[in-house]
């Protein structure tokens, strides 16, 4: 039975800011193009037929032209290999759309705005799909070109949402939108966050996720999946590529243990190319006063041992509050209004903020809240 073999990715992102990396967004911008190398060079090195990129190539039509003009000879150096290209809601089809440019490369064909097709008779596949023709397009309950009854496999490409109705802005697909579409298989964008391969009907589908994470809110390991797809049938795997992994670390301090050798511990578990990796930790524990983490300090030794760090402080005071409340002071006064506002509420998350709201108030007792902390 004929095969086709696919990468599919999406959301590429490039020519985005970084702004919160501050001095490291330009590279981190830069390093993109890296990884955009690495997929053509697995393309070539497993003898990929098609790669289907699933929106958001860009993260805008306005970015620097040579960021395009690299990005596009990468492509055009795929001497056996079609790019499939669907635009999304960062990278529309509009006017101003660096696909409507005369340096995309001849192997690189990008879907309409309206439901279309595109047949790759050496490959015995068609390749069906759409782009965002502006920031927003709608879903609809069927996709309103449908494979012939024939021996040809038949794959989508779209950017959207996965969704029970059609409320979203970023192009709704329902379970009777993937049900009905006859597809062999759905290349899906646009969320982040790379899901499982499902199946409904005869059509498997999956989001492939981003390449590389763009913050912290898309830590884990990032990649493509690769494999052959045939009617009824595939192998695809996910494969990482990223070059640096986004980490999100919650770390318990004791008073026993040094701060920077248990925070080592943590960010050392990650895996051996932490030194390469960005990592947003947060401390917690309750830490009586004279052992409490000057955060500021910690952050500056634990910056050279990774490429990006952000420190959160969220100790809390190990302090008998009872005993604090019966002090003839304004702090004591503080304390004793907490607690008995605490006591009062039957709302977990409203006691959890006032407490939290206590432990503010007492570090700023002794001057350890900075303005505009949150």
């Amino acid at each position: 039975m004929a095969s086709v073999r696919i990468l599919h990715t999406a959301d590429w992102h490039i020519g985005a800011e970084n702004a919160y990396l501050g001095p490291l967004a330009a590279a981190r911008q830069a390093e993109m193009l890296t990884t955009v190398r690495r997929i053509t060079d697995l393309c070539t090195a497993q003898s990929v037929n098609l790669l289907l990129i699933a929106g958001d190539l860009f993260d805008n039509n306005h970015i620097d032209a040579s960021l395009i003009g690299e990005v596009f000879a990468l492509l055009g150096s795929l001497i056996d290999t079609k790019v499939v290209i669907a635009a999304g809601n960062h990278d529309p089809l509009s006017a101003d759309s660096p696909y409507q440019s005369a340096l995309l490369p001849k192997n690189c064909f990008v879907l309409g705005t309206k439901d279309s097709v595109i047949a790759f008779p050496e490959f015995h596949c068609r390749v069906y799909g759409k782009s965002f023709a502006g920031v927003y397009c709608a879903g609809k309950p069927s996709f309103s070109l449908k494979p012939p009854a024939d021996d040809m496999i038949n794959l989508m490409v779209l950017h959207g949402e996965t969704r029970s109705d059609y409320s979203s802005c970023y192009c709704s697909i329902t379970k009777e939108f993937i049900a009905s579409c006859g597809m062999d298989y759905l290349a899906l964008g646009h969320i982040h966050q790379r899901s499982d391969i499902h199946k409904i009907e005869n059509t498997f589908f999956s989001y492939s996720g981003c390449p590389e994470g763009q913050g912290y809110d898309e830590s884990g390991i990032k990649g493509v999946y690769m494999g052959e797809v045939e009617k009824g049938f595939h192998s695809l795997a996910f494969v990482p590529i990223a070059g640096r992994t986004h980490h999100c670390l919650s770390v318990p301090l004791t008073e026993e243990e040094d701060p920077y050798t248990t925070v080592m511990e943590a960010i050392k578990a990650t895996g051996e190319h932490y030194t390469d990796d960005l990592f947003r930790i947060t401390l917690t524990g309750a830490l009586p006063d004279g052992k409490r983490v000057h955060p500021d300090r910690l952050a500056a030794q634990l910056a050279s041992e990774v490429y990006h760090l952000r420190l959160r402080d969220e100790t809390t005071v190990k302090a008998d509050w009872q005993a604090l409340a019966n002090e003839p002071s304004l702090k004591g006064l503080f304390v004793k209004a907490c607690l008995e506002k605490a006591s009062a509420t039957h709302d977990e998350q409203e006691k959890k903020s006032i407490l939290y709201a206590l432990e503010l108030g007492l570090r700023s007792f002794e001057g350890k809240v900075k303005y505009g902390e949150d």
